[in-house]
């Protein structure tokens, strides 16, 4: 343990319960991102400092807590360093028993003034942008404090503290320390956009990619929040929830878990309530905690909107099978629902699965129906597994499973496609399909080749019924060559829905998913951070909702029923 690891040509970390960061500043300065967890700790830095010729020229604190500034103290009364940190939590550097008292709720009895929670006190600095060495960046990343900061180097490394968990680390604990739910979950959205080579979070594994880490995360957050409201169906005390979390995870505990789960816990039931998810009020002199009742927001509640969730939306994510038309029809009501959103001042784009059409094939048929919009209002899965392939597959031969349009689509993009010797597989969903082509991409998957998938659709509502989409393409492919999609781009995966989100510019929570499929449009919104409507005028029924674990956050008959509440 306390291992020096070289991770760029100026930038180090130790190996440590909570890993310290080293940017060398000159041959002789460092800058240390956080000190430990006590003095033993800041000892042990100054020792593997001392071993290279180095001293500590300032400590940037990434946050408070006292496994990042336990060393502080130590390393400043040796070497005069500064210390720096930003906001409150700076505030708490230099007074760490409000760490306890934060947690507690009060005056910390013995068993909650120990080293786990309370750091020696230390001098700290405001942190701005101006004290930072040359070549150092840095990002705000709260939520799992006040104000946590992540910090980058020139060599392309970043060091982001307690922004994310590990997958070990959720599996042990299960529930990782929060305080600001809503501001993790656009952090995470922070994290995933930052360019880099390589990132160290302060505990677990280092990471050369935070796509799948930080969806795990995410996933994890709206896990709890479904225990939760299953623990809170009937009106239950926070003390309860809090017992009914430990028994369920099988977890034991003590003082520090007791403070820090529980302090967690209240933090997600106020997201919760803010969300219109759980209510609360009070009986017997007792706090209780409630789900909100299905027949007020959910399946027993459709053509609804009792909690104003629309009025708060700015941009509707619109899938368009089932949703908007069917065929060259338009369900009732839908283009009277496109202009209101438009008239209240509101953005629409069309958000499908369907990959057998480009963008312009859409706008000319919209055009037939009568009305005009450009190719900026149309995302398509195709549009995002072109991003995902020049993000993680450049220059990679492809091999297309998709008709003539798709393919054109790719090609304009500067994909290079190939039937011979492909890279990659992606298969879509494909309205020219034969059986040679079912038997070449059977052939590639089977070989082992990476393969890629636009969407999931097992079938796209047609005015007639149902054809078979691209998950029943999936699972002749697993009949035969025995594997699934590595990765599937479409809903309601969170690639198509980053995709969105870039493309739109609109906050995750200002955007609604209004679809007429549980298991893609309302699985997308309720995985990764949107508002979700279901319609019944395509594939799913308010039967299919009761049967299902994926529950909309509102349901009407057609969009028609909107209108009123946007």
């Amino acid at each position: 343990m306390y291992e020096l690891i070289q991770a760029g040509e100026r930038t180090y970390y130790i190996d440590c319960p909570s890993k310290i960061g080293i940017y060398r500043i000159d041959d002789e300065k460092v800058c240390l991102i956080d000190s430990g967890n006590d003095k033993d700790a800041g000892k042990k830095v100054l020792k593997i400092l001392a071993a290279n010729g180095w001293r500590p020229e300032m400590i940037l604190n990434t946050h408070s807590h006292a496994d990042h500034v336990g060393g502080n103290r130590v390393i400043q009364e040796r070497t005069g360093c500064k210390a720096y940190c930003a906001g409150l939590d700076r505030v708490f550097v230099e007074n760490t028993v409000l760490e306890s008292v934060f947690l507690f709720g009060g005056n910390p009895y013995k068993e909650l003034r120990n080293k786990f929670l309370l750091a020696q006190e230390s001098r700290a600095e405001e942190l701005t942008e101006e004290v930072l060495p040359e070549g150092m960046r840095m990002v705000c990343i709260d939520g799992h404090s006040f104000s946590m900061t992540a910090f980058g180097t020139e060599d392309g490394v970043w060091f982001i503290a307690d922004g994310i968990s590990g997958e070990k680390i959720i599996e042990k604990y299960h529930i990782s320390f929060l305080y600001d739910v809503e501001a993790y979950l656009k952090s995470l959205d922070r994290l995933k956009a930052l360019e880099g080579r390589l990132f160290i979070p302060s505990h677990g594994e280092v990471y050369t990619d935070m796509n799948a880490i930080v969806e795990r995360n995410r996933n994890q957050v709206f896990g709890i929040a479904d225990i939760l409201k299953d623990i809170c169906k009937e009106e239950t005390g926070t003390e309860e929830v809090i017992q009914k979390v430990f028994d369920r995870y099988g977890m034991a505990m003590d003082a520090n878990q007791y403070v820090l789960i529980g302090s967690t816990l209240r933090s997600y039931l106020s997201w919760m309530k803010g969300r219109g998810e759980i209510e609360t009020g009070f009986r017997g002199n007792r706090l209780w905690w409630r789900t909100v009742r299905e027949n007020r927001i959910g399946y027993g509640a459709i053509d609804r909107d009792e909690g104003g969730l629309l009025k708060e939306i700015e941009c509707f994510a619109l899938d368009m099978d089932g949703t908007i038309y069917l065929d060259e029809r338009w369900i009732e009501g839908a283009r009277e629902f496109l202009e209101e959103i438009e008239n209240r001042r509101k953005r629409y784009v069309f958000l499908t699965n369907n990959s057998s059409k480009s963008p312009e094939v859409y706008v000319e048929k919209l055009k037939r129906m009568g009305l005009e919009v450009g190719a900026d209002k149309i995302i398509t899965s195709g549009q995002a597994a072109i991003s995902y392939l020049k993000k993680n597959y450049a220059g990679k031969r492809v091999f297309l499973l998709g008709n003539e349009l798709l393919q054109r689509e790719f090609r304009e993009e500067g994909i290079v496609l190939d039937t011979e010797t492909a890279e990659v597989v992606v298969t879509a969903f494909d309205t020219t399909l034969d059986y040679g082509k079912m038997c070449k991409v059977c052939d590639l998957v089977r070989a082992g080749l990476p393969y890629i998938a636009t969407h999931p659709d097992y079938n796209c509502p047609t005015a007639d019924g149902f054809i078979p989409d691209a998950g029943a393409i999936h699972a002749f492919i697993y009949a035969s060559a025995g594997r699934y999609p590595d990765r599937v781009i479409g809903k309601p995966n969170g690639d198509i829905v980053d995709y969105l989100i870039g493309r739109t510019g609109t906050e995750r929570e200002k955007t609604a998913m209004v679809g007429d499929r549980l298991y893609t449009d309302i699985a997308a919104g309720k995985k990764h951070g949107l508002k979700s409507v279901l319609v019944l005028s395509g594939e799913s029924s308010a039967g299919d909702v009761e049967k299902s674990e994926v529950k909309p956050d509102l349901i009407f008959q057609s969009v028609r029923e909107m209108i009123p509440y946007l």
